[in-house]
C-alpha cells in the first residue's frame, strides 16, 4: 500500500509538472526540418489533434498527428522540459485527397521525426504564448528538427486552401444539416476532431441535405473539395 501510494503521488507531481501537455489538444502548424521551416499543407481535412496521455497506470505516450498519427512512448526527465523515446509506431495510410504531393511529403517529413531516432533519444519541449493561445515546441537537439503545434487549428495565410465558400445551416444541428452553393460532382466528407472520416458522399446539385442523426454529440468539420472547411457542432 506504501508504495502504491507513493507511486500515486509521484504520478500527481509529473502530471502537475507537465500539466499544459495533457490537459490541451494540440495542432500540429510547421516544422523546422534540416533548417528548413516547412508550414502546414492543407488537406482536405483538418490535422488529427495531438496529445501527451497516460496509458494504463504509468506508460505515457506522445501521439503526433497530421494525416498519419505516430505514437512515441516517452519518460519525463525530472526538474526539466524534456523526454526521452522508449518507443514508436506511426500509421501508414495513405492520404490522395487534394494538395496530396504537398501533404504527402509532409506525412514522411513528420513521421520520420519520431521513428527515425533511436529509443533512448531525448527531445525538448517549450510552451510560448502565440498572443491567441499556446504554442508547443518540441525539438530533437541532435539535428535541431523541430515541430510546432497550436492548442487550436489555426489557419495561416500560407496554408488557406482556395477562397470558395459554401453555407451550413443549422448550427449547431439536431438532424438534417443543410449545405448550400456548392457544384455539383464533388466529394462532400465530415471528419470528427480525431480525423476519422464518418460521412462521404458526391454532391448532385447546389443543395445537400445531410442526415445527422446517427453521429455522436460533439464538433466536427465538413469538407467540400477545392473549398474551406467549415466547422459544425452537433447536439
Amino acid at each position: 500500500m506504501r508504495k502504491y501510494l507513493l507511486f500515486l503521488f509521484a504520478n500527481s507531481l509529473l502530471f502537475a509538472q507537465n500539466q499544459e501537455l495533457f490537459s490541451n489538444s494540440w495542432y500540429i502548424s510547421k516544422m523546422v526540418i534540416n533548417g528548413q521551416t516547412i508550414i502546414t499543407p492543407v488537406m482536405d481535412l483538418p490535422p488529427a489533434a495531438s496529445t501527451f496521455r497516460t496509458v494504463g497506470t504509468s506508460d505515457i505516450v506522445y501521439n503526433s498527428g497530421y494525416f498519419n498519427t505516430c505514437q512515441m512512448g516517452i519518460t519525463f526527465i525530472p526538474n526539466t522540459n524534456s523526454f526521452t523515446k522508449s518507443s514508436s509506431a506511426c500509421t501508414l495510410a495513405e492520404y490522395d485527397g487534394s494538395n496530396a504531393v504537398a501533404a504527402t511529403d509532409y506525412d514522411v517529413k513528420h513521421m520520420f521525426f519520431s521513428t527515425y531516432p533511436a529509443a533512448g533519444s531525448t527531445f525538448n519541449y517549450e510552451i510560448i504564448s502565440n498572443g491567441s493561445g499556446n504554442t508547443l515546441i518540441v525539438t530533437n537537439p541532435t539535428n535541431g528538427n523541430q515541430i510546432y503545434y497550436n492548442n487550436s487549428y489555426l489557419a495561416t495565410k500560407e496554408t488557406k486552401p482556395v477562397k470558395n465558400v459554401f453555407k451550413t445551416y443549422p448550427n449547431p444541428v439536431k438532424a438534417d444539416l443543410s449545405v448550400e452553393n456548392i457544384p455539383k460532382g464533388l466529394p462532400v466528407r465530415i471528419f470528427d476532431m480525431q480525423g476519422k472520416l464518418v460521412y462521404e458522399t458526391i454532391s448532385n446539385e447546389e443543395k445537400l441535405n445531410i442526415k445527422t442523426e446517427s453521429l455522436p454529440k460533439g464538433q466536427y468539420i465538413l469538407s467540400v473539395e477545392n473549398h474551406k472547411p467549415s466547422s459544425f457542432i452537433k447536439e
